[in-house]
Parts: structure tokens; sequence; C-alpha cells
């Protein structure tokens, strides 16, 4: 389950890559709802830019 410190490097990482970008308002919403899902322990499917599916596997708790 994502933490705080986790959930802070990815939406970092989030804006500082896309945050100036249109997408930006975009990636945040399917950010959002791609954590609840992989908390939830269900799959990432086609729904999910791959930018957003990307920091999701970069930023996911470890252990």
């Amino acid at each position: 389950m994502f933490q705080k410190p986790d959930l802070d490097e990815l939406f970092a990482d989030l804006e500082k890559s896309h945050g100036a970008t249109d997408d930006y308002d975009r990636l945040l919403k399917q950010a959002h709802l791609a954590i609840a899902l992989f908390d939830a322990k269900r799959p990432l499917d086609d729904q999910f830019d791959s930018i957003v599916v990307e920091l999701v596997a970069r930023h996911q708790p470890r252990g």
C-alpha cells in the first residue's frame, strides 16, 4: 500500500515531468485512480496512460 512518502515522490515526479503540459490534469486524475486500484490489488489496464503506469511502477512501495 502506498504511504505518504511514496505518494509525495510520485506526485512530485509527475509535476516535475508534466506539470507545465496541457495533459497534467488528466494525468493527475489518472494517477489518483491508478494508486487506488494498485492498493486494492487490481490490475492497471489500458485505460491508463503509459506515463501513469510507469510512475506507479517506479514509486510503488517495496516489500
